[in-house]
């Protein structure tokens, strides 16, 4: 998955890849082996990168910025606008947009606390796909339309990344 972040005007491409059970991350040319891994208490997670561990906190994430303290010292990173779909969403529910062409994308950093459907299921609009927590608040995360799921990527206790595609359709 490729995007850009910005910082102090300055755009800085970023690409992440599934290595094993870590992350190749490529950041402003640079590239590191991540691998991150999520306490119970769920206010911080850990980030081991090339082998130095680091606690991180997510302070804020909106469509336009990222806010969070790596080892105590704040960082605020830009980064390209994303549209969600929003139709028929309530309290609690997040609709991600299909940034991969039919693929259910998360819409945020968490964990998946529940996966409502397996491969070869028939899903309706509206109905519960993956059930998401981030910073202790539980997102719902339905179906857009009607579908048949053709594969399902992550399962319970899994992290997740923004942008990472979850579900694909087929």
């Amino acid at each position: 998955m490729k995007f850009e972040l910005y910082n102090g005007g300055k755009k800085f491409d970023v690409e992440v890849n599934p290595s094993g059970e870590a992350l190749d991350v490529a950041f402003d040319g640079k590239r590191f082996s991540v691998k991150l891994a999520w306490p119970a208490s769920g206010e911080s997670f850990l980030a081991s990168v090339d082998g130095r561990d680091l606690t991180v906190i997510l302070d804020e994430e909106t469509e336009s910025k990222l806010r969070f303290t790596v080892e105590g010292r704040p960082i605020s990173l830009g980064r390209a606008q994303v549209a969600l779909k929003a139709e028929e969403a309530g309290p609690g529910t997040a609709i991600p947009a299909l940034a991969e062409a039919n693929a259910l994308i998360s819409p945020l950093f968490g964990k998946v606390i529940s996966v409502d459907v397996k491969t070869g299921d028939s899903v309706d609009p509206g109905q519960s796909l993956i059930v998401l927590e981030a910073m202790k608040m539980e997102s719902v995360l339905r179906a857009d339309g009607k579908h048949v799921v053709k594969e399902v990527l992550v399962k319970e206790g899994d992290g997740v990344q923004k942008g990472q595609p979850m579900i694909r359709f087929g």
